[in-house]
């Protein structure tokens, strides 16, 4: 059986999205996600995505993917597998900065056009929104009119999107979605049908084909495979040891909050102690302190 890299790859992603030779599949992606909301896109220039070389240092794009399309408006397109719990107000930074280098010398404000944000995201980033496609603006709060168009933010959460099946696929958004997310466990037979009925997202698959890839570039592959999984063991093991120091300092005041009850109903500290587990110097403490604090 043909195996798929994983599309949410940072190496992949950026030949997939980011290589002239796959332009056609950006520029039909865009068009989809963006279809009512974005004029129609027919060609695209790619742009250097990296804008802050002290950033870069650790991480290996700012952006993954930063292209304008012929009426000069700005995309950011960018693979989010992690947990970031500042990520929107990083993609507010960095659609601010995209915005902000257009502006060059005495030309003014005058040649700034539309940056627009786009993140595919592996995780829930909106946990009150049912939809796994939002579209957001600056708006007025009033009439809801979208006066400054300047910024937008747009954002595809795949842990929303629950169809399993190509064949429940109904819009192309929709292959989108199931393609980021089901890819490496494509089956032959839906290849097939992808090859037969939809040339668009046979080439996608295609391109990620391991054998269009040299050893080289998969062993490039495999680096950010492990990359990312070392990012996820972090995480992981970062909220592990936030959930047990909560789960601990809630004990502890627990344990104050009793013994506080005990003493102000004239218990006797040994007995404050031996019930709360808490030392003799912090009952002492609490006797010495108001306890109205």
């Amino acid at each position: 059986m043909q195996r798929f890299l994983n599309p949410k790859n940072d190496f992949v992603f950026k030949r997939l999205f980011g290589t002239e030779k796959n332009k056609g599949i950006l520029i039909q992606f865009l068009n989809d996600v963006f279809e009512g909301k974005q004029d129609t896109i027919e060609d695209v220039e790619f742009l250097k995505s990296n804008q802050d070389p002290e950033v870069a240092t650790l991480r290996q794009s700012i952006v993954d993917v930063m292209c304008r399309d012929s009426k000069g408006n700005r995309f950011i397109i960018e693979m989010q597998c992690a947990t970031d719990t500042h990520f929107i107000q990083r993609a507010v930074a960095y659609a601010c900065r995209a915005y902000l280098n257009q502006k060059t010398g005495a030309e003014g404000y005058g040649i700034m056009k539309p940056v627009i944000f786009f993140a595919i995201m592996k995780r829930t980033l909106f946990k009150d929104k049912a939809e796994y496609l939002s579209h957001h603006r600056v708006t007025d709060v009033c009439t809801g009119e979208n006066d400054i168009k300047n910024l937008s933010f747009s954002f595809l959460e795949l842990s929303k999107f629950r169809k399993k099946s190509i064949n429940e696929l109904e819009t192309n958004v929709e292959r989108w979605a199931y393609f980021f997310k089901n890819a490496q466990s494509t089956s032959p037979e839906d290849l097939e049908r992808l090859e037969r009925d939809d040339k668009l997202f046979w080439r996608a698959y295609t391109a990620l084909a391991e054998y269009n890839y040299t050893p080289e570039e998969l062993l490039e592959y495999e680096r950010y495979e492990m990359k990312q999984d070392e990012i996820a063991t972090s995480l992981s093991d970062a909220e592990a040891r936030g959930r047990a120091k909560g789960r601990e300092e809630g004990k502890l005041k627990g344990k104050r909050e009793m013994a506080l009850e005990l003493l102000l109903a004239g218990v006797d500290p040994d007995i404050v102690v031996r019930t709360s587990g808490l030392s003799p110097d912090e009952i002492e403490s609490f006797r010495n302190s108001d306890p109205g604090k």
